[in-house]
């Protein structure tokens, strides 16, 4: 049994009818770890009596700290199955990530991102292949270990009239499975790049045209406000802004969907027929047929991953490991389905070990993980 959001909500805060509390209470006694989700959402809301759905980075560090106070010793950890509908259910149990179902962004026989390179690299147009610390520190220097940062520049018109004649250069990113990679563009523009995806982008940006990049896998983008739209090209879309903040997921044989965090954006699908206005909330999503979905989403999902955590909200154990995937650079391996189909909601730093993270997992579901090396064993308790 599942209970809506808004009802336990309400249930929690003394403004629930007669018939919202009997199914609460319903849902309350049907399963003792519904009981442990409503007890630490009561506990929290008396601290916090207002809903609030942002969080900063140091309320999920406390509520981080919090999920992981059990030792492996206790069956109780902050891994649940999932009880609401409504997924706003505050990041005290964790939002959901939405990042990665699958494995490779392309086929081996054409992939950009090799599956076994281990360094975030960047590819001139000229084909020359440099790390982070290697660029040219009068394009772009190295703020950290996982963060790269061009170089602004105050632009004239006759500066961008020459740039334009003699094409600005274009770089490629391109980030492997087990990394993700902070990015700032020219124009100041931040670009968090999950694992396996790559980004081209101009090295600068002139002031007379569109600030244009092309997106293959998966990044989360907070746009610098400017008088030029920016705009994120993919395979089946292109999404068009002036300064917002939005999630771009754009997989190979995987539908192609883009969130707006805040702001508003317009997205053209691929053949060019029609614009759609998103505003905070709506995902856009287009499949391999060209069918268009737009609906409306939980968005502290999206705001924590900015934080540095991976977070999923009512995902099979399945849908996990195919994330995990990409976070780890490993294989999950297993004989026929996976043995646990229940959805669950937990989330974790991006800095946990594979170990820590298979352990909160085996704590509460019916399947244990045997690491291998580079693979991953999935089996029944």
């Amino acid at each position: 049994m599942q209970i809506d959001w808004s009802k336990l909500f309400s249930y929690i805060n003394g403004c629930a009818d007669r018939k919202t509390i009997e199914e609460v209470e319903s849902w309350r006694e049907k399963d003792s770890r519904n009981e442990e989700f409503y007890r630490r959402t009561r506990d929290y809301y008396a601290n916090s009596p207002t809903r609030n759905e942002s969080f900063s980075k140091g309320q999920l560090d406390i509520l981080y700290k919090k999920m992981l106070k059990s030792k492996r010793g206790r069956k109780r950890r902050a891994l649940w199955q999932r009880t609401t509908v409504a997924a706003s259910v505050i990041l005290l149990l964790s939002a959901g990530v939405w990042w990665y179902y699958t494995g490779n962004m392309h086929d081996e026989s054409e992939a950009h991102v090799s599956v076994h390179a281990t360094e975030v690299i960047i590819i001139t147009e000229g084909g020359d292949k440099f790390t982070a610390k290697q660029l040219d520190s009068g394009i772009a220097r190295q703020v950290a270990d996982n963060k790269l940062e061009y170089s602004a520049r105050e632009n004239t018109s006759e500066e961008d009239a020459t740039r334009v004649e003699k094409q600005v250069p274009r770089h490629t990113i391109i980030v492997p499975r087990g990394k993700t990679f902070e990015l700032v563009l020219a124009d100041g523009t931040f670009v968090l790049l999950g694992p396996s995806s790559e980004l081209t982008y101009p090295v600068q940006f002139d002031s007379c045209s569109t600030r244009e990049v092309t997106l293959r896998g998966e990044a989360y983008f907070e746009v610098t406000k400017s008088s030029n739209r920016f705009a994120v090209n993919t395979e089946r879309m292109k999404l068009q802004v002036y300064g917002t903040t939005f999630n771009i997921f754009a997989r190979e044989k995987m539908p192609v969907e883009a969130v707006l965090v805040e702001g508003r954006v317009g997205i053209t699908p691929g053949n060019g027929t029609g614009e759609t206005i998103l505003h905070p909330g709506d995902m856009y999503s287009i499949d391999e047929a060209g069918d268009i979905k737009v609906m409306q989403v939980d968005l502290a999902e999206y705001k924590a991953k900015r934080n540095g955590y991976v977070l999923f909200n009512g995902k099979t154990i399945e849908q996990i490991v195919r994330s995990l995937e990409l976070y780890y650079d490993v294989d999950f391996v297993h004989e026929g389905a996976v043995p646990d189909t229940r959805e669950y909601v937990f989330s974790v730093k991006r800095t946990s070990s594979l170990r820590e993270v298979l352990d909160v997992i085996e704590s509460v579901a019916d399947v244990k993980f045997v690491i291998d090396g580079k693979e991953v064993e999935i089996t029944r308790k």
